[in-house]
């Protein structure tokens, strides 16, 4: 059963000077909050003044920071004055919107409102809801990459691989990660995890080197028998002074591939071989190539 809360919000007697006479004027109130679960809330309240007995009642569901977040409030008081509301609002991702109506008596009113931002930074033009204080462009590289902030889930990148971030705490350490989980399976990242700290009302671009085009490949290393090589053996190319280790089952990924390639394998034994293969870029593919090593006498 969710907790309830009694309170007494006043009880006062006052005396109110005015020109011709002394007022003599008195209030008490009294109510009782409930919560329906994690955003959910109702409450009651009673109060008795000088004009008579009214009732209040209001449910609402609270907002949340988050794109997509809608929240609304209904509340209702019948007694001395008569009033009835209700409001609500959405968080787009261009804006927050916001609209209320409201009778009290014959009188009758409705608002709309909309808070939101323009950015022209990072090479993009970018829609927002209002920012108050820092914000970052994450330029990731590719399309649908899902941005956490501060370990929240923010949003994803667009067809340009970038997305807005607002509300980052100006002068201090902001942490903006990626999730590599919708990387193209071909792609290749040296970080996920970045910080920055940006100056009051203005922004950061953080980039994160994603190459979704690196000309990579899972290579099996087998020896002339069809064995494979072993693991810890070392791969190195003429040209490069990267080293590739080779793992279990003789395999190595190896990126920066052209059409044609030449490696030399380093073996534990303090041997080496020598492996030449073709390579042929499948884009959204991982590409898997079987290397025969001849034995250098």
């Amino acid at each position: 059963m969710p907790p309830l809360l009694l309170r007494v919000l006043r009880a006062r007697r006052c005396f109110l000077y005015h020109p011709n006479n002394l007022i003599d004027s008195w209030g008490v109130f009294a109510g009782i909050s409930i919560p329906l679960g994690t955003r959910l809330h109702a409450s009651a309240g009673v109060s008795h003044d000088p004009r008579g007995l009214s009732v209040d009642g209001e449910l609402y569901r609270s907002e949340r920071p988050e794109i997509g977040s809608f929240a609304w409030r209904v509340r209702v008081s019948e007694g001395a004055e008569s009033r009835y509301s209700a409001e609500a609002s959405y968080r787009a991702p261009f804006a927050r919107l916001a609209g209320s109506v409201e009778q009290s008596g014959d009188a009758f009113r409705a608002t709309a409102q909309a808070d939101g931002a323009i950015i022209l930074a990072g090479g993009g033009v970018f829609a927002s809801g209002r920012i108050d204080d820092a914000f970052a462009i994450v330029d990731a590289g590719a399309p649908d990459v899902g941005v956490l902030y501060e370990n929240q889930p923010i949003g994803v990148t667009g067809p340009g691989g970038k997305l807005l971030v607002p509300r980052l705490r100006s002068y201090q350490r902001n942490r903006i990660e990626i999730d590599p989980t919708n990387l193209p399976i071909d792609a290749r990242i040296d970080e996920v995890s970045k910080v920055t700290v940006p100056a009051d009302r203005a922004g950061t671009v953080v980039r994160f080197a994603v190459d979704a085009e690196p000309e990579s490949a899972l290579v099996t290393f087998t020896d002339e028998r069809g064995a494979p090589l072993p693991v810890g053996s070392m791969v190195r190319f003429a040209d490069r002074p990267e080293m590739f280790v080779v793992g279990y089952d003789g395999q190595a990924w190896l990126s920066g591939l052209t059409p044609a390639n030449r490696a030399v394998v380093e073996l534990p034994d303090n041997g080496s071989c020598i492996a030449e293969f073709a390579y042929t870029a499948r884009k959204g593919e991982q590409v898997r190539i079987t290397a025969p090593c001849r034995m250098v006498p």
